[in-house]
């Protein structure tokens, strides 16, 4: 028997995750949950789940559930993970935290009174080339970091809660620029001045930004550059990541298996693994740590950082200036 993991919320992000999850058949057995009992019922039939339920309440009750993955919209991401808590069950939320700074101290709080494990579904951080960058700068093979640089333009028109800013707590910076933003703290540090910039939109009838530009700097130094949007052009690739040291660079395009690493004197190609989207690793570090009892690697309080990033580079859209970050 593995893990009883319920699915929260049956959009369509909730069957990426589901079928990513066939990798995991023997860890981890899936429920689903909505408001629509036909729908949960449908994605249980879809994707082999156990059971479905028409209610959140109902799933989170029923003894075989042992951990929910929060798939709801963001503004409801601290209620949904409660009801996990209250009843001493684990919750993996996706990203962001929560829509606002308040929610998420309060998600961290109740999960730690409860002795249950929150993580957060930042799945950016678990994608093989992330990690493999992550390990050449911290062994030096780059020298001192110096630029991040992150782009994506993605063909996507936002609908439902999505192109709502008051459910999705902004536009395209919140919902996807968060990855980028996540993905800079992770390689770099931590930055503590963001400065951002709206672009022109793309896309008619958004309540907030289809595209951003956003530089980050640290105490060191380090500045990350961001360029995300939604777009109406395929570009080819869609999303690529460079990043600039005093030895080497390092160039991977996210949801592909490689990473070139250049210097001087060579260029090699690292060959990784094959999860593109990062689901499958991330899944099994919840699992972990849950099983050993310890911190994931990616905490409430990494979440919480993540969203203080966004919600900053907000301010500094609002104000034309950059914005200080303790």
């Amino acid at each position: 028997m593995g893990l009883g993991l319920c699915v929260l919320g049956c959009g369509s992000f909730a069957a990426v995750f589901a079928r990513s999850m066939a990798a995991l058949s023997d860890e981890v057995d899936l429920y689903f949950a909505s408001r629509d009992l036909g729908r949960a019922r449908e994605y249980a039939s879809r994707f082999n789940g156990l059971a479905a339920f028409g209610s959140y309440e109902a799933a989170v009750a029923d003894p075989r559930v042992e951990a929910v993955y929060v798939c709801t919209p963001h503004h409801l991401h601290r209620e949904h993970a409660s009801l996990a808590f209250r009843v001493g069950k684990h919750a993996l939320v996706e990203k962001p935290i929560a829509g606002t700074l308040a929610d998420a101290v309060a998600m961290i709080r109740e999960a730690e009174a409860a002795g249950v494990t929150l993580m957060v579904a930042e799945n950016y951080r678990f994608l093989p080339p992330v990690r493999e960058a992550k390990l050449l700068i911290e062994q030096g093979r780059v020298g001192q970091v110096r630029l991040l640089q992150l782009h994506e333009q993605y063909p996507f028109q936002p609908g439902g809660w999505r192109s709502r800013k008051d459910l999705n707590g902004g536009g395209v910076l919140i919902d996807g620029g968060i990855h980028k933003l996540s993905a800079v703290a992770f390689l770099a540090g931590q930055p503590t001045e963001i400065y951002a910039r709206e672009i022109l939109p793309a896309h008619a009838g958004l309540e907030a930004e289809d595209g951003a530009v956003v530089i980050t700097r640290d105490n060191d130094g380090v500045v990350g550059l961001i360029n995300h949007s939604w777009s109406v052009v395929p570009p080819n690739p869609h999303s690529w990541v460079s990043i600039s040291g005093s030895e080497a660079s390092l160039y991977f395009e996210p949801g592909r298996p490689w990473l070139r690493i250049t210097d001087a004197h060579s260029e090699a190609t690292a060959h990784l693994d094959d999860y593109g989207n990062g689901l499958v690793p991330m899944v099994r570090e919840f699992l972990d740590s849950i099983r050993a009892g310890r911190p994931p690697a990616m905490t409430g309080a990494d979440g919480l950082a993540d969203l203080a990033l966004v919600l900053a580079a907000y301010k500094s859209m609002e104000t034309g200036l950059p914005v200080n970050l303790p």
